[in-house]
């Protein structure tokens, strides 16, 4: 079958033209980096929108002229880049995706760490970026939005009081998030979710605690936002910012005099190349005192060299 009897068979199943149309077979490059990349640009171009079913698998393998294993390897890539959607069923299969900013956000995290950003630059990008949103959201807020954040507030106050600290980390970054839809800007929210992302991992490294302040600052920055006094928001985020930074760098330097290393957002290869470092490195074996058993025989052997004697 060609590919122009293809676009018929596609037409007869309710798929769209240019979901087949726009492919031609592939050459160069490797091989699924050349498919993704064709999906890519006919997305990019208009060929392919939202919610479009591309072809079945065996179907779009023979009208690019590859290999089913190496066209399932570009459908991941573009899965796990939030350009496609992989359906299971007997309506499944594989849709344009309307975008997705949890993959952005991840690639954005995923960078900085595999760079292991120092915790200064990370909390320096976070005042810079957070200082500005602030701005944003006093002037569209909504006081609706105000009192989901004066909720949050009080609920992570409430979860700290009681202990339960994994619940109010994310109650701590539920704020975040909602602060950052207050602004009307996706792109706003995407690198919000990136740098809370990085503060997880670097959470995960060091642990986690609160400036005895916390939700007094906290408080006093929806004061400013509700007020929609841009400058004094501004102000108390930075606050909160270098306050935040104090606390994770006084954890992080804990964690490096108990086991070594620089405080960095570090990546699981860097980890994992200090562990081998580690363990092949020469140890000094502590000194033992001799077990009862080993005390017993040392004598037993001096005696009989005596007896020799």
């Amino acid at each position: 079958m060609n590919v122009n009897q293809f676009v018929s068979v596609h037409a007869a199943k309710g798929i769209a033209g240019s979901a087949t149309q726009g492919f031609r077979q592939v050459h160069t490059r490797r091989t699924f980096e050349e498919v993704a990349a064709q999906v890519r640009e006919m997305m990019f171009d208009g060929s392919l929108r939202p919610g479009d079913r591309l072809p079945p698998e065996r179907e779009l393998a023979i009208l690019l002229g590859v290999g089913r294993p190496a066209l399932r390897e570009a459908l991941r890539a573009l899965e796990v880049g939030g350009l496609i959607e992989l359906r299971k069923g007997k309506s499944g299969g594989a849709f344009i995706s309307s975008g997705s900013q949890r993959a952005v956000s991840s690639g954005m995290s995923d960078m900085l760490r595999l760079r292991s950003v120092p915790i200064s630059e990370l909390f320096e990008a976070r005042e810079w970026i957070m200082s500005s949103l602030v701005r944003s959201a006093c002037l569209r807020i909504t006081p609706e939005e105000v009192q989901a954040l004066r909720e949050n507030i009080d609920r992570a106050e409430q979860l700290h009081t009681q202990g339960r600290f994994d619940e109010r980390i994310n109650a701590n970054f539920e704020f975040y998030s909602l602060l950052a839809r207050a602004t009307r800007n996706s792109v706003a929210e995407m690198i919000m979710r990136g740098l809370s992302d990085s503060l997880r991992s670097l959470i995960h490294q060091v642990g986690s605690d609160l400036a005895p302040n916390f939700f007094t600052l906290r408080r006093s920055l929806l004061q400013a936002i509700d007020a929609h006094d841009e400058a004094a928001a501004a102000k108390r985020m930075v606050e909160i910012v270098k306050s935040t930074e104090e606390t994770y760098k006084r954890l992080a330097a804990a964690r490096r005099n108990a086991s070594g290393g620089e405080l960095l957002i570090a990546s699981a290869t860097d980890r994992a190349q200090a562990k081998s470092a580690k363990a092949k490195s020469p140890a000094k074996s502590p000194a033992r005192k001799p077990s009862a058993k080993a005390a017993v025989a040392k004598k037993a052997v001096a005696k009989k060299a005596a007896a020799r004697k």
